[in-house]
């Protein structure tokens, strides 16, 4: 398979996944992850979900303590790039805060590695230091 048909195969996968779940499908995502699924989230040790986890226990602890500060109001794909086995993905994500009622809409960058159709490394971006204030953290 050509790099090209290997991008565009991996495009539709991570279409199909944020597709399902931005309609609150969180399952159609752990189906996507590789067992050995490497997962980080920027931010420091003021930001709960912060830091790289390993295997479906460790996503399934990124989104418990997500969860625990927040919960999701929107999601909104508005590109996806490829290049072979990666994947970027430009996206805004609304999030209403628990200490706050705070609803925030942030730009977000994720970039994914796909070997043999199941996610290998995932890595999000996003502004930090928005999030800490609008959350109360730290």
């Amino acid at each position: 398979m050509t790099e090209d048909e290997t991008g565009a195969r991996n495009v539709a996968m991570v279409q199909g996944v944020y597709e399902r779940f931005a309609r609150g499908d969180r399952q159609a995502l752990y189906d996507a992850l590789s067992p050995e699924v490497h997962w980080t989230s920027a931010g420091d040790e003021t930001v709960p979900w912060a830091g790289t986890r390993h295997g479906h226990d460790g996503v399934r602890d990124y989104f418990a303590r997500l969860d625990r500060e927040s919960e999701a109001v929107g999601y909104e794909v508005e590109q996806v790039i490829a290049q072979g086995e990666w994947i970027a993905i430009l996206a805004r994500v609304r999030r209403r805060a628990h200490a706050t009622g705070t609803i925030g809409d942030y730009a977000k960058a994720d970039f994914m590695r796909i070997v043999d159709g199941r996610v290998v490394d995932f890595r999000e971006f996003y502004d930090t230091g928005r999030v800490c204030r609008d959350f109360r953290l730290g």
